[in-house]
């Protein structure tokens, strides 16, 4: 009598049941099993007959396990040994064992020809069944000829009628093993793939499925070349030998369990689609690292399940480092999806599809198995082209969003993004400028790759698509504004003014035309005006900002927006105004702009004009200069969330404050912060990053840290060598600008040699003369110092001919009149020393600026020059006005501390008090002591201190 079948409410409880079992080995199921059967007799038998089919279907391929004939074993005498001849072939040493076959490496016993070769041979006496598999084998093999196909070079029975395959010896490792001992990146990994694919590929070109990839049957030789194994259970799939037959029937189950696709696990007919789900498991591991199903119990029967039924895990989840998930976020995560879809229509219909976008995200295009999106298209044009265009990481980034613009100024840009925003139109005619843009150079990029080295590439792209849009949006007002908009800001933010300023002035007309709101022209004014500021044309920068100004006034009327751009561009004229010399006006200004910033604002802009008012008392009023920068940087601290170039901005006018105070420790910790920001906002290679590292290693070298500064250079220097682009000409400049400073303060006269220049030109055209003052100051300082008197006032001389405005109260100039008057008296020029230093003290009396650290030095600068000339007189009174400011003001180092003793002791010994001139000169000593051995201050404060 037959036992009874479960009925459908038993099977719940045999499926749990048959959980429990697998969780066991092989030896503890027997027992498990009787101690079931006399508890439930339909459960035990349903258990047994599942476990039994198990045992029959989870056979292993043909190398390792074939199904089980009912034939008797080999006798011993017949069992293959090493020196017995196979046909040809003589054996050497086993290399593959497996549940039915063998192998062995071999080589040719005739004569013929010298080859060691696979030799797979059988463990038990051929049936036909087996013979057939292994004559289909063959026929397959002889049928594919590829440099990663392992070849068949012969097939045949021996005297015993015992079959045999030659097949190419690969010597080299599973491609998992291969990947793993020599922790290779992803992209290496890649590589390795597209072999593979290759290979499989050839194979369905000849009708052949492979049916068994994994990584046991892909091989990587020393040399990293691929060489796919093993057609034992290949199918071909012409249609004459697709039908069932017995060999089917018995042997369509021994494949490996783990990489075999859900419709070999399901007993449906197979293509090429189930190679692309096993490769795409194996591509998996090799990438993440992971397996993609997360079983519980690990066992055949979960394994099966998921493979059937369940999702794979993203493969930048299952990976085991966060950069490994970096990589494979996005594009491969696609690409490895899509190949292990459950159902075959939504899979890659061929493996050389799978091949090409695996090709497509090392080549840095568009892949298929992602949607193709136009955002999604402009981000792969960047990332592919970023090296040709040479642009900022910041550029990349806001040319990708189309519209979510950056600006210099993050306040600005946040509230004209938030406006775009609110209006769905207009910010979509921001994002299809933008993207149609990339669209086109995406074009370029492929028929003149060229093209995208030359400067200005991709900006010049967007300027004409702006232009040839202006037809499509001529009833659009509204968004032809914006676009106006967002490209005059993109431009502004990537250092090209010419450019953003002749968009900002179409801007302004558009805008004036079509009735736009008082804040949107004021706003586009307040960037011209910094445009023209920027590219040092004064005149007409201030007179945009007063014309910004002065459009549409009403104050009483304007909204809250208004108000604030207005403020804002009061600010900007008050800087101008500074710029200018017009100090009076410009502090008027400025105190204006801060009372409107206090009553109507809370966000950066409240903060702002304390940035201007520092630099407005900059080389005037160290200690005022501190307190607006101070109170700028405190009010930015407490603001909770400020863009990177915004939050640079205030670090850096504070480090310098700190600086020009005297203070270069608390200098180093804020600039460094500033440097960290500014390499944020615009890349490592960009002349504000260079600025910002160049202020950094100003502070270490103030600290008499000269070692450590020079060390900061140079990495800086070695990392923009190995930048993707070469650095540009101003950012050269100001490396040579920091050598030549840490030269000068170490007193480094080797340095100073090797970096001074005789030629002024060669450092800064005529026209450039304003944007390279500073290094062409410290050229003549050099110069003067190394005893070239001559040269030194050959420099000065060509800054005071080319520079545009001479003589004005600024910062600037005052810096260049004080390098002017030293260099005059180094170079034996005492008198135009006394004329440049006294000009200098009326200006300061002038502008009520007596108490600054420039005023003393204009003082001490016209005594010496005095005492030289030989008036007494007149260098006891210049030396007395200097010890007369009071309180005295901070020395921004110990090497300007100690110059000014250096002047005050050698006035001392020319007016005839030598005794205090030495003590003087004793006290220049004690803080020379970080100088270099042959620095020119130690001879002359030795000298001076008897």
């Amino acid at each position: 009598m037959s036992s009874p079948l479960p009925t459908a409410a038993q099977w719940p409880e045999i499926s749990r049941l048959l959980d429990e079992v697998l969780a066991l080995g092989a030896s503890e199921r027997t027992a498990w099993l009787a101690r079931l059967a006399g508890a439930n007799p339909v459960h035990h038998e349903a258990l047994r007959g599942l476990l039994a089919t198990l045992e029959r279907v989870e056979e292993d391929d043909f190398l390792d396990a074939l199904p089980r004939l009912d034939v008797d074993p080999m006798p011993d005498r017949d069992a293959p040994a090493a020196g017995q001849s196979i046909g040809p072939w003589r054996l050497l040493r086993e290399i593959g064992v497996g549940g039915m076959g063998t192998v062995w490496l071999a080589e040719r016993a005739d004569g013929v020809v010298r080859r060691r070769v696979a030799l797979k041979l059988p463990r038990a006496v051929w049936g036909g069944s087996f013979a057939q598999r292994l004559s289909r084998e063959s026929r397959i093999l002889a049928a594919l000829e590829h440099e990663h196909i392992a070849r068949l070079y012969d097939a045949g029975v021996d005297a015993l009628d015992r079959p045999f395959l030659a097949l190419e010896y690969v010597e080299g490792q599973p491609i998992d093993v291969y990947c793993r001992e020599r922790d290779l990146p992803v992209r290496a990994r890649l590589v390795l793939l597209l072999q593979t694919t290759a290979a499989v590929a050839h194979a369905h070109s000849r009708l052949v499925v492979h049916r068994d990839l994994k990584p046991a049957n892909i091989l990587v030789t020393s040399d990293g070349r691929v060489k796919l194994l093993d057609f034992g259970i290949a199918k071909l799939i012409e249609s004459d030998t697709t039908e069932a037959t017995a060999l089917t029937q018995v042997a369509g189950r021994a494949l490996t369990l783990d990489y075999a696709s859900p419709e070999q696990i399901r007993g449906e007919p197979l293509g090429t689609a189930s190679d692309v789900y096993s490769l795409g498991m194996v591509a998996y591991e090799l990438l993440a690292r992971a397996r993609p199903y997360r079983l519980r119990r690990g066992s055949a029967a979960e394994m099966e399940e998921a493979i059937a039924n369940a999702d794979p895990t993203l493969a930048s989840t299952a990976a085991t480092s966060p950069a490994l998930r970096q990589a494979l976020r996005g594009d491969l995560d696609a690409i490895l999806n899509k190949a292990l879809k459950k159902n075959v229509d939504e899979r890659y219909p061929t493996i050389d599809a799978f091949a090409q976008d695996l090709q497509r995200h090392l080549d840095g295009e568009p892949v298929r198995a992602r949607p193709d999106s136009r955002r999604y298209r402009v981000v792969k044009f960047v990332r592919r082209n970023g090296l040709a265009v040479g642009l900022t990481s910041t550029l990349l980034v806001s040319i990708v969003v189309g519209g979510s613009i950056a600006t210099w100024q993050a306040r600005v840009a946040g509230r004209e993004q938030a406006r775009a925003s609110s209006e769905v139109e207009r910010q979509r005619a921001v994002t299809d400028l933008y993207v149609e843009t990339m669209m086109s150079l995406d074009v370029t990029a492929t028929d003149h790759p060229e093209a995208l080295t030359r400067p200005h590439a991709l900006t010049g792209g967007l300027r004409q698509k702006l232009d040839e849009l202006g037809p499509r949006y001529v009833d659009k007002p509204q968004e032809r504004a914006a676009q106006f908009r967002a490209v005059m800001l993109q431009l502004n933010y990537v250092n090209e003014f010419e450019a953003s300023l002749a968009v900002g002035r179409q801007y302004v007309v558009h805008l004036k035309a079509h009735g736009g709101s008082p804040q949107e022209i004021v706003s586009a004014y307040t960037t011209i005006g910094r445009n023209l500021g920027l590219l040092n044309r004064l005149d007409e920068s201030e007179a945009a900002r007063r014309a910004g100004l002065a459009w549409a006034p009403g104050e009483d009327l304007d909204d809250d927006d208004t108000k604030l751009s207005r403020m804002e561009l009061a600010g900007d004229l008050g800087k101008i105004l500074t710029r200018r010399g017009k100090r009076a006006e410009a502090l008027e200004v400025l105190n204006r702009a801060q009372a409107i910033a206090v009553r109507t604002s809370e966000g950066t802009s409240r903060y702002e004009n304390g940035l201007y008012l520092a630099s407005y008392f900059q080389a005037f009023d160290e200690a005022r200069e501190m307190q607006a920068a101070q109170a700028a940087r405190d009010g930015m601290e407490r603001l909770h969330s400020l863009a990177p170039d915004t939050r640079a901005l205030y670090l850096k006018v504070y480090g310098v404050a700190l600086m020009d105070n005297g203070r270069p420790a608390e200098a180093e910790t804020e600039l460094r912060k500033a440097s960290e920001a500014t390499e944020s906002a615009f890349g490592r290679s960009s002349l504000n990053s260079a600025r910002a590292v160049g202020l950094l290693a100003d502070a270490v070298m103030r600290q008499g840290d000269y070692a450590r500064a020079g060390a900061m250079l140079d990495d800086w220097a070695r990392s923009l060598s190995a930048a993707r682009s070469p650095p540009s000409d101003a950012v050269t400049k100001h490396l040579q600008q920091r050598r030549l400073e840490l030269a000068m303060l170490a007193g480094n006269m080797a340095s100073l040699r090797s970096l001074a220049v005789a030629d002024p030109a060669a450092l800064a055209p005529p026209a450039q003369t304003r944007n390279n003052v500073a290094l062409l100051l410290l050229d003549a300082k050099a110069l003067a110092l190394l005893g070239r008197g001559d040269e030194a006032a050959a420099v000065t001389e060509y800054i005071r001919t080319n520079w545009p405005e001479p003589g004005l109260a600024t910062a600037e100039c005052v810096d260049m009149q004080l390098a002017i008057a030293d260099v005059q008296l180094a170079s034996g020029h005492p008198d135009a020393a006394r004329a440049t230093a006294r000009a200098l003290v009326a200006l300061f009396d002038r502008e009520r600026a007596t108490t600054g650290r420039g005023a003393v030095s204009a003082h001490e600068l016209e005594a010496l020059a005095s005492a030289r000339l030989g008036d007494q007189a007149g260098a006891r009174a210049a030396l007395a006005a200097a010890k007369g400011v009071q309180p005295m003001p901070p020395f921004p180092t110990d090497v300007a501390h100690a110059e000014s003793l250096l002047r005050r002791a050698a006035v001392l010994r020319a007016i005839g008090r030598a005794g205090d001139g030495a003590a003087t000169a004793a006290q220049a000593l004690q803080l020379l002591k970080a100088q270099s051995p042959d620095s020119p201050r130690l001879v002359a404060a030795r000298q001076l201190a008897g």
